[in-house]
This record gives structure tokens, C-alpha cells and sequence, in this order.
């Protein structure tokens, strides 16, 4: 995989991360937040639209700035759409400390004496 490829990719994930951001409910980052989200959407559809690298072309250094962005991005949305579920599914199966000491212990059941 060349750096153009590469490019285009990352700035096609930096792209929808940007407008899912700005289009979903779950995200509150207010009017500021939208903002800035819809202007890195449109900046990173602009580089994959673009047909030309006569001024700037991928580099390894912007590769990887996108690339990380881009990563950045997903673990945003995960973070967002399924944490708390990851997370309470986590402490029901591991049984841990931290879920052990919990107050929100489902029914109210002292796990401590299992």
C-alpha cells in the first residue's frame, strides 16, 4: 500500500468520524464542537476529492498524522456508542474490584460474600 492510498483512506475515516460527529445526538460537544467537527469533515473530504499533489503530497509524516487522527476517530466513536456496555458486560464477566466496591451492584446483592 503506497502513501496516496494510504492518504486517501485515513482522510475517507477522518471524514465520516468528523460527520458522524456532527450529525449524531451522543456526541455534546456543543455549537463550538459542531463546528469544528463539520470543518475537519470538510477539509478531509477535500483532500480525497482533490486530483492533485503538485503543492503538497503525502508524506510519511502527514500519513501518519491522518493515520493517527483517523484512529482517534474510531476509538471516539467506540468510546461513545459502546463503552458503557463493553464496561458493564467486563465487570459482570470478571467479577473485579472495582465492580465488587460498586454501589449500582445489580439488586443490591453484596458481591463481596460469593
Amino acid at each position: 500500500m503506497n502513501y496516496e492510498t494510504l492518504n486517501a483512506v485515513t482522510c475517507g475515516l477522518i471524514g465520516l468520524w468528523a460527520t458522524w460527529c456532527v450529525l449524531s445526538g451522543k456526541v455534546r460537544d456543543g455549537v463550538v464542537g459542531k463546528i469544528i467537527y463539520a470543518a475537519i469533515a470538510i477539509s478531509g473530504y477535500a483532500i480525497l476529492a482533490r486530483n492533485d499533489h503538485f503543492i503538497l503530497p503525502p508524506t510519511a509524516a502527514g500519513v501518519t498524522l491522518h493515520a493517527s487522527l483517523a484512529l482517534a476517530g474510531i476509538r471516539h466513536i467506540f468510546m461513545v456508542t459502546w463503552w458503557q456496555r463493553v464496561k458493564a458486560w467486563l465487570c459482570r464477566t470478571l467479577n473485579c474490584e472495582h465492580c465488587m466496591r460498586c454501589d449500582k451492584a445489580p439488586g443490591g446483592i453484596d458481591r463481596r460474600s460469593k
